[in-house]
């Protein structure tokens, strides 16, 4: 009977692997700016080049940190799709608010990848962007 119920647990994992795969994501890690488009002249946001992030992750909830401006982004993860994580931050800049979305795919435990689409304004005049990078786990 134990090997019965062993073989079925072990179709179900096998089946829903993203189901039963648990990562905490906290940590140190490095992001690297692979592809950059901003239309905002003067904001200088998402320069080509690396970033150091801390991420918390307790429970669905996970926060993302840049290590030197310090402006959060907060978002929830689906546990039936752990891998998929989705950010969003808000903050004021020059004279405006800049908005952002972020979606994250972790291929692994030390590595992801992800983009970003993000706005500012000031009230009457609007521009944006987006950007791609890859993230590497340095230290928890």
């Amino acid at each position: 009977m134990k090997t019965g119920m062993m073989l079925i647990v072990m179709a179900i994992a096998a089946m829903a692997p993203e189901c039963v795969w648990a990562q905490d994501y906290s940590g140190q890690w490095l992001g690297t700016i692979t592809e950059s488009q901003n239309r905002c002249k003067d904001l200088g946001k998402a320069e080509p080049g690396d970033y150091k992030l801390t991420i918390v992750h307790k429970d669905n909830e996970i926060l993302i940190m840049e290590n030197v401006v310090q402006r959060p982004y907060k978002g929830v993860i689906n546990p039936k799709q752990p891998r998929n994580v989705h950010v969003q931050g808000a903050y004021s800049v020059d004279g405006g608010y800049v908005t952002e979305m972020i979606d994250i795919v972790f291929e692994s435990d030390t590595k992801g990848t992800g983009d970003s689409v993000w706005s500012w304004s000031d009230g009457y005049y609007q521009c944006g962007g987006r950007f791609k990078f890859e993230l590497t786990f340095i230290r928890e």
